[in-house]
């Protein structure tokens, strides 16, 4: 579905919903939800309905389970004494353990076939000199996004945070809502599903709002990433024909790219939603002005860093192997090593986790530990950092040291992006060995920019494009609330910046870029 299709579908169901009886609104979501997810590819449905049922069902047999044993234990209080009741807790607690990894394991065996298989197969193929069986099998799309949030309310549903959804549509939708299929956020079901029953009034200040954040989406898509992506591809594809200097520039178109496309995509989706007066979580903040790699991962892809946090990260710093490293360490190391060392490890697997959530490939793989160990590093530093701070104080605390922070961790970022965008790891390392000790500037000079695949006008709207972004940026950086702005305007001059912005984008719009080029991460 192209993005006029999806901004079409999403204006004409946002009528229907607000002619729809309140009561029947969660179910037209539902229906448009699928409807749409069918579109994008029918054979894909069985899949999101495994998942659907699987983690609904589970959920609601861990919920039981509990009430059940709570009920037991309530209503023989009296005959049971502590230690009956707590080998009773113990005995529920089992029995909803095997219900729990039971849900996990056949959904993530789902998407660990489907997504990593092929790559699995591919790579033994290459250790062994053989040719590799090639499965076809289907990708659905938005896979990850709603794996992991479906997995997220089961762990949630078993840690008692909530009670099981018992109406299986009413979960359903919280699985397949269809603007967030594309590309996410993940959300959780205690902040979403709530609002799929709440009594959304039409309002024209909300449409408006959501119209401009569609706005803006589409603008950072298709001016910024879609026509900036031959250059990408031409750099990365034939990187042996190019010197480092050129290798740096397309690492740089494809960090605007990257950044634009998902970015993009996440404004877009999270606009639509705003149609319909649901708010979906922030995804995005900037993360180009981060001061630090943590700082950035907070900024960036924010409900896959806090889904990694709270299901990873935490129960893995909290496990008792790690308790007792830390104990170990604090003999030989000190106190503020000790407990710097679960963190330190905590974020080489999560990042690790990360790596393969992209993709099986060793390039995923060495950027996900490329990232891990460096916040590793970061955390075991912590001490030093901070010691810093106190002895130079006026230094760290400048406008310039600032800038510098800004500066460094872009460039780290950018470091890492060689992984992620290359074809095959060793290509990295020899992407890097070239812009480093062979940049051959002369490329830059004598035209061979112009045959990447991006004419002179595409160059200069990139330019354009780029300034206003960068600036709209830095404004919200400053805590300037840019659509507050315009939506305490007049309402004929509010009417009149919209389709301003519209035309320009419009007149923008196209480019060297295929005009079906879609979001890069619809199939994760």
């Amino acid at each position: 579905m192209s993005l006029f299709t999806l901004i079409f579908f999403a204006c004409l169901c946002a009528g229907l919903y607000y002619l729809c009886p309140l009561r029947l609104r969660w179910v037209l979501l539902l229906l448009v939800s699928y409807a749409y997810y069918a579109y994008c590819g029918a054979s894909a449905l069985p899949f999101i309905l495994i998942t659907t049922l699987s983690t609904w069902a589970g959920a609601l047999v861990i919920g039981r389970i509990g009430a059940q044993g709570k009920a037991y234990i309530k209503e023989h209080k009296a005959e049971l004494s502590a230690d009956d009741k707590k080998a009773r807790k113990e005995a529920v607690k089992r029995r909803q353990r095997i219900i729990f990894f039971l849900v996990l394991l056949l959904n993530f065996g789902i998407l660990a076939v489907l997504k990593y298989l092929q790559p699995l197969l591919d790579w033994k193929a290459a250790l062994t000199s053989r040719e590799a069986p090639v499965l076809n099998l289907l990708l659905p799309l938005g896979i990850s996004f709603y794996t992991f949030q479906s997995m997220g309310y089961l762990i949630d549903v078993y840690n008692g945070k909530y009670a099981p959804e018992k109406n299986p549509a009413k979960f359903a939708l919280f699985v397949s809502f269809f603007p967030q299929l594309i590309q996410g956020p993940i959300a959780r079901y205690d902040q979403l599903a709530p609002q799929f029953m709440s009594d959304h009034r039409f309002d024209l200040g909300n449409m408006e709002r959501g119209a401009l954040l569609i706005l803006w989406g589409f603008f950072k898509k298709k001016v910024i990433a879609d026509r900036a992506l031959p250059l990408v591809e031409e750099v990365f594809s034939n990187q042996g024909a190019y010197g480092g200097a050129v290798i740096a520039v397309g690492v740089l178109f494809y960090s605007l790219q990257q950044y634009c496309d998902f970015s993009g995509g996440i404004d877009l989706v999270t606009g639509i939603a705003q149609l319909f007066g649901i708010e979906l979580a922030p995804n995005f903040k900037r993360p180009y002005f981060s001061v630090s790699l943590g700082d950035f991962w907070r900024r960036w892809h924010i409900s896959l860093g806090a889904w990694m946090r709270d299901y990873v990260f935490y129960p893995f710093a909290l496990l008792k192997p790690m308790n007792r490293l830390s104990k170990a360490a604090k003999k030989h190391f000190g106190t503020a090593f000790s407990r710097a060392l679960p963190a330190a490890l905590g974020n080489i697997l999560v990042f690790f986790l990360v790596g393969i959530w992209h993709g099986a490939q060793m390039n995923y793989v060495l950027w996900g530990l490329y990232n891990g160990l460096i916040l590793a590093f970061t955390a075991l530093m912590e001490p030093v950092y901070k010691r810093m701070n106190e002895k130079m104080p006026r230094l760290t605390s400048s406008k310039g040291f600032h800038v510098f922070r800004i500066l460094r961790t872009f460039l780290v970022v950018n470091i890492g992006w060689y992984f992620d965008r290359c074809i095959r790891a060793s290509d990295a390392f020899v992407m890097m060995q070239k812009t480093v000790f062979a940049p051959q500037f002369s490329q830059l000079r004598d035209g061979a920019l112009m045959q990447l695949g991006l004419s002179t006008r595409d160059f200069r709207v990139l330019f354009i494009a780029t300034i206003l972004l960068f600036v709209v940026s830095l404004l919200q950086e400053r805590g300037v609330k840019i659509r507050d702005s315009v939506m305490a305007l007049p309402l004929p001059i509010r009417w009149l910046i919209l389709y301003a912005f519209l035309f320009f984008v419009l007149a923008t719009f196209g480019g060297a870029s295929a005009p079906g080029a879609g979001f890069m991460y619809a199939v994760f």
